[in-house]
């Protein structure tokens, strides 16, 4: 059962897209889903673990409160961080830090009501083949809903999943599914809020090792 499971579905936690130039990586995803917390435990695993020069973009100027609190986490770790209000500054912004080694972009938090707001940030995103965009999803939704979820931001362009929230929820199939469903692989796992313990890449073994409850 777990070679047959194996089979089915990919896992890939490298950052960037292998291009020349710096790594640049963005995350999307519905509000609540942990996109802030996860970009910070990246920067602190890869940037600072590794000592990469790395830098730290918000796209989301639209709450205060999300920026504000990016912008703290960043002087604790000691890298760069601005904020860009747009998608030509956000454009801007990526130009001007080709030097650094890896760029971690956050983006606004979208209900499925409002997510037209985001069509230039869209379209900005899935045309830029040099930007790693991994899409954030909660694994204590139901499953139906984080089909339609994840269906909606798929205008973004995603090459990757990210599951959060893995600690609320007994039911690991989703994880899975969703990977099967839209072939795209799941990249990173994150059970909790310590940062930046609670982030781990993801692997075969692992996931096939909570669908069939092995741990």
């Amino acid at each position: 059962l777990a070679a047959e499971i194996a089979g089915r579905f990919k896992t890939e936690s490298r950052l960037g897209t292998g291009a020349a130039g710096p790594r640049i990586v963005s995350l999307v995803g519905p509000c609540g889903a942990g996109k802030t917390t996860t970009l910070v435990k990246l920067a602190a695993r890869y940037g600072l673990t590794h000592r990469r020069p790395t830098h730290i973009i918000s796209a989301d100027s639209y709450r205060v409160a999300a920026y504000e609190q990016l912008r703290s986490y960043a002087a604790i770790l000691g890298i760069g961080f601005q904020v860009a209000d747009g998608v030509r500054a956000l454009e801007q912004a990526i130009a001007e830090l080709k030097h650094k080694d890896l760029i971690l972009i956050d983006t606004p938090g979208h209900s499925s009501a409002d997510l037209d707001a985001s069509s230039e940030l869209a379209e900005f995103l899935s045309s830029r083949p040099d930007i790693d965009t991994h899409l954030v999803l909660s694994a204590s939704m139901r499953s139906a809903d984080l089909s339609r979820m994840a269906d909606r931001f798929n205008a973004f362009g995603p090459a990757k999943l990210i599951f959060t929230r893995l600690d609320e929820t007994q039911s690991y199939g989703p994880v899975i599914n969703e990977a099967v469903r839209m072939s795209k692989p799941v990249s990173f796992l994150s059970f909790g809020q310590r940062i930046p313990e609670d982030l781990e890449p993801a692997s075969k073994e692992r996931v096939i090792d909570l669908v069939l409850s092995r741990t």
